[in-house]
């Protein structure tokens, strides 16, 4: 009788240690499977719609001014996304145009803003990479991108003589093509960094822009130009209070293929890897009511390809110049927009 209440014992005591494994083993499967659920999204969607308007009047106006002036400006940050297991598919498209019209210039329209940035994504990780624990594996994905920039019209110096006769730039002219293959980290919704050691790059002109040289790193008498680089882009979002969101967007990329330009044993263009193509996006939103909002947008950009504009000087003997502006090589653009605002 001992010797079988003894067995019975043990008995219960196996059965209750192969049982806490098995519960152990349960709850982690519940915690994968809760872990692959969350990101099954399936699509989400968003974006915002900015355009403001600022007109005047002034009729025999003592202190002087437009008599008659109106100026437009819209921008569009909107983005499509998926995110299905352990693939991610993202699409963003930021549109950005803005015109000026005064009556001492016969209402010719002058651009504010203009620019067209299309790009979209697709990442793959492993499966067992979307169950990990590892923070740093359970959101890195291997990532193929696609970039496109260019502009909607015709952009001039209008300090230049006849600026409508000398287009400075237009649609598709400049245009770049990028394709990158990476790695993408995504943090969360508010933070995303992507890589890319192999980065080609196509830019194309009109041979109307390099006829007398280069434009947009594009040789003169020539209409593209080939580059292979690392390229690296992150974007981080947040919420600055309840109605105020602040995006920001860095993109950097290296040209392994740069080399000084020698016309004649004269180095008339020095370049190399080194000279690192910045473009540095800034925007802050303010939602005052359903319809009406605020931003201000802030863009620097650098490029060795592409001086900033000349400035129009005139010397001491009447001659007129045009030189590079105290920042040099480096552009900056600043739009404030007050008016209509719609989130989507």
């Amino acid at each position: 009788m001992k010797n079988s209440i003894l067995l019975f014992s043990a008995m219960v005591l196996g059965l209750s240690t192969y049982a806490q494994p098995d519960k152990k083993s349960d709850e982690l499967q519940k915690d994968m499977s809760r872990k692959v659920e969350a990101k099954n999204e399936g699509w989400t969607r968003g974006g915002l719609l900015n355009i403001g308007i600022n007109q005047a009047t002034l009729q025999n106006w003592a202190a002087g001014g437009e008599r008659l002036s109106l100026a437009a400006n819209g921008q569009f940050n909107g983005f499509l996304a998926r995110v299905k297991g352990n693939k991610v598919w993202e699409n963003t498209l930021d549109l950005y145009y803005g015109l000026n019209y005064v009556e001492s210039n016969a209402f010719k329209p002058k651009k504010l803003d203009d620019r067209i940035d299309f790009s979209s994504r697709i990442g793959v990780q492993p499966k067992n990479w979307t169950k990990s624990k590892n923070k740093f594996k359970n959101n890195t994905y291997f990532t193929g991108l696609f970039r496109f920039q260019s502009q909607f019209t015709k952009g001039f110096d209008y300090n230049l003589p006849n600026w409508e006769n000398s287009p400075i730039s237009e649609f598709m002219s400049p245009a770049y093509f990028t394709l990158a293959i990476g790695a993408e980290l995504r943090a969360d919704d508010k933070f995303t960094l992507f890589f890319s050691p192999l980065a080609a790059r196509m830019i194309f002109v009109k041979k109307s822009y390099t006829l007398t040289g280069a434009a947009f790193g594009v040789d003169q008498g020539k209409t593209t130009k080939f580059e292979m680089g690392a390229y690296l882009t992150t974007k981080f979002k947040t919420s600055l209070s309840k109605n105020v969101m602040y995006n920001t967007r860095l993109d950097l990329y290296s040209n392994y293929l740069a080399k000084n330009t020698v016309v004649n044993g004269v180095v008339t263009r020095k370049d190399n890897p080194g000279n690192i193509d910045i473009l540095w996006d800034n925007f802050i939103a303010m939602k005052i009511n359903k319809f009406i909002g605020a931003s201000l947008g802030f863009t620097i950009v650098y490029d060795n390809d592409v001086p900033g504009q000349k400035t129009k000087k005139v010397t001491e003997n009447g001659q007129t110049t045009y030189e590079l502006g105290p920042l040099g090589w480096i552009q900056l653009k600043q739009v404030l927009n007050i008016g209509f605002s719609y989130k989507l």
